[in-house]
């Protein structure tokens, strides 16, 4: 069976692209740009450019539709924002394309930030204290309520994109209308404010198979980039009820069907998981779960070819994996902390973990990756790690 892996330009494609190669699946990565990392794995039997999903939505799907057709691919499976774009227009693939994907509407539900704290509460799963404001009039207001410091945070985004800390009143309006004016919010789209939960952060990666878990594996987060809330550039495997048992109680009540990763942070103050978010897609630290024994690329390929697959509810605790391009980066703003001489330390361990984007066996998409913030940088005088990060 021949599989399409789309947006290749992430560490979650190429993984994915690394796991379903190695078990002697045909895999073909596209996306929009080039280069893009999983184009030159060895486990990639070919790659194809497609216009950009975000811009061409009708044209992308179009592109896919025909690709698949002509190469009589059997399964797509979407790994970062352009899932929602398949989800939405998925009538459009022929039957013979399988896809393991929950229904855009549930979709959305995930993804949207303020319906998931009003319906987490519904269903006894505990949430930061979160203000929504529906008028500009209206923030001068929320922000003497709110205790300091604070998050602002996109009502639909992905990872870090519009997170902002505010420590006091004016930073919070001053850094609340920036967020409005860079991603040219509307009234309807305006960020929600949410209390800001201290500890550590934690990620629980989930497969679901019409409404019922198919797989899990816990991770924590050791150090992230950006520091103060973005994805995991070094991370452990862990065990832990309460936030296993809330992230199937949420998935399983939106009757969700794909992967998923449900976050969370341990208050510091009680001791209890408090919900962050949902990430209705494959996430960054894909390759945690796969080196802790849980194989979600291959497990989502048996979904969609056979129709289910044995849950895989265990895994192996204590197995660090670490973002490298990413873990130097964050060291940068790490060390400038009262934690930077331990952070650094550690840092340097460089034995009994396993890397995300390096590999002695499929060595070139490393050298890509690497390259990539120094050709953005000679293209637009900023060393981005890809072409549409923004903050």
């Amino acid at each position: 069976m021949s599989v399409l892996i789309t947006h290749a330009r992430v560490r979650s494609a190429l993984v994915a692209t690394q796991s379903l190669g190695k078990r002697g699946i045909k895999v073909t990565t596209a996306d929009s740009i080039y280069p893009a990392t999983s184009f030159f794995s060895k486990y990639s039997s070919s790659y194809f450019i497609y216009p950009p999903y975000k811009l061409y939505p009708e044209e992308f799907i179009k592109y896919l539709k025909r690709f698949i057709e002509r190469k009589n691919i059997k399964v797509l499976m979407p790994i970062y924002e352009e899932t929602f774009v398949i989800s939405k227009y998925r009538e459009k693939f022929s039957n013979g394309v399988n896809m393991v994907v929950a229904d855009y509407e549930t979709l959305k539900k995930a993804n949207n930030n303020y319906y998931l704290v009003n319906f987490a509460d519904e269903i006894g799963v505990k949430t930061p204290q979160t203000w929504k404001i529906e008028r500009l009039e209206d923030l001068r207001r929320v922000a003497k309520e709110v205790k300091y410091p604070a998050v602002i945070k996109l009502v639909e985004g992905v990872g870090s994109k519009g997170l902002r800390f505010a420590h006091s009143e004016d930073e919070l309006i001053a850094k609340y209308i920036e967020v409005i004016k860079k991603f040219h919010l509307k009234p309807f789209e305006y960020p929600i404010i949410q209390e800001y939960i201290p500890g550590d952060s934690y990620g629980v990666s989930l497969i679901f198979n019409c409404g019922e878990p198919r797989a899990i594996c816990i991770y924590k987060n050791i150090r992230t980039y950006p520091i103060y809330g973005g994805p995991s550039t070094a991370r452990i495997s862990i065990k832990h009820d309460k936030m296993r048992r809330n992230a199937i109680i949420l998935l399983r009540e939106l009757n969700y069907h794909g992967v998923a990763e449900v976050e969370f942070r341990i208050d510091e103050r009680t001791k209890e998981p408090v919900l962050m978010e949902i990430n209705p897609r494959f996430w960054g630290s894909l390759n945690q779960a796969i080196c802790a024994g849980v194989d979600f690329p291959y497990l989502l390929y048996k979904i969609a070819t056979e129709g289910d697959v044995h849950p895989v509810l265990t895994y192996n605790a204590g197995v660090k994996t670490r973002w490298m391009l990413g873990d130097l980066r964050a060291l940068i703003d790490y060390i400038r902390t009262e934690r930077g001489k331990e952070i650094l330390k550690d840092f340097f361990k460089f034995h009994g973990q396993y890397y995300d984007d390096i590999s002695l066996d499929d060595p070139l998409p490393s050298i890509i990756e690497f390259l990539t913030p120094i050709m953005n940088f000679i293209r637009s005088g900023k060393p981005k790690f890809s072409p549409e990060e923004e903050r």
